[in-house]
């Protein structure tokens, strides 16, 4: 199951994070991030079209930017690496694996929150 992550660079942290698929799941990933830090100056995500629509239809769509390199991504790909070196459920081609949307949600939780990095 995807998890979503959003990360402000102003603050250092991750600021919002969602576990799922479809536009419905990207609208709500915009709105948690938004509800935790206000105003959103920019947006960077990788091609996926998903983005793209989610954000039209919020109307926030002059803020998305396709990332066209590793400076806009860095951050979150190191965020992604913790995830997978600290959690043995996220790990790749590992035994221990969740089905449970509950547990990623908790697991999360208590990663970001001991890293202070969230506060969803």
């Amino acid at each position: 199951m995807p998890v979503w992550i959003a990360r402000s660079r102003r603050l250092g942290k991750v600021v919002a994070f969602t576990i799922g698929t479809g536009l419905d799941c990207a609208k709500n990933f915009y709105i948690s991030a938004k509800r935790a830090i206000g105003n959103i100056g920019k947006i960077y995500t990788d091609g996926d079209a998903m983005y793209k629509s989610a954000f039209e239809e919020l109307g926030v769509s002059n803020l998305h930017f396709v990332a066209s390199g590793k400076s806009e991504t860095h951050l979150i790909e190191s965020v992604n690496s913790s995830i997978r070196d600290n959690l043995a459920r996220f790990n790749r081609r590992s035994k221990r694996y969740s089905k449970c949307e509950k547990m990623l949600r908790d697991t999360l939780l208590l990663f970001f929150n001991e890293n202070n990095a969230v506060s969803v």
